[in-house]
């Protein structure tokens, strides 16, 4: 099954089963939730997403990968803690509503986190991962808008993937 940037939870747990899994080296890498957290300031017709629904979509998705002893590894969704106003597309995002998002985005968080145990799946923590390298270099370096990676975040994460798979 393949998605792009912009799929939600409910996108993905609904996609048909004959679509192409991607398996990559470890098995097949599930991140799940950054746009689940955001996605109503953007969509008029969007709501917040709660934790036990995203948490039973996610359950749909990963059961039957699971069932078939398909490898998972869960990667956490972040958010990092960028300053000020971000434009994205036609909407201003500040930082009450990236406030708003940390506080709807943890206990998915805690969802993946016990998805990965419940699963044996390997666990790729980002949010905390990003949190520590922001704290060093500030969060802009890591990802601009505080969701999607620079260049350097990219890198980062295949660098943890690589050290989670070896």
């Amino acid at each position: 099954m393949r998605t792009g940037t912009g799929a939600r939870r409910r996108t993905v747990a609904g996609a048909e089963p004959a679509h192409p899994v991607g398996v990559v080296r470890g098995g097949v890498p599930i991140l799940v939730g950054a746009n689940d957290m955001g996605w109503h300031t953007y969509d008029p017709d969007g709501h917040v997403i709660p934790a036990e629904d995203y948490a039973a979509g996610c359950d749909r998705l990963l059961a039957p990968l699971a069932e078939a002893g398909t490898a998972l590894i869960l990667i956490e969704p972040f958010l990092l803690p960028i300053r000020g106003l971000v434009e994205v597309g036609d909407v201003r995002v500040g930082e009450d509503e990236r406030k708003e998002w940390r506080a709807d985005l943890d206990p998915k968080i805690q969802v993946v986190r016990e998805l990965a145990r419940r699963y044996g799946a390997h666990l790729l923590a980002a949010d905390g991962m990003f949190a520590e390298l922001a704290a060093t270099t500030g969060p802009e370096y890591w990802a601009a808008d505080g969701v999607h990676p620079t260049p350097a975040g990219h890198a980062a994460l295949a660098a943890a993937w690589l050290r989670l798979v070896a």
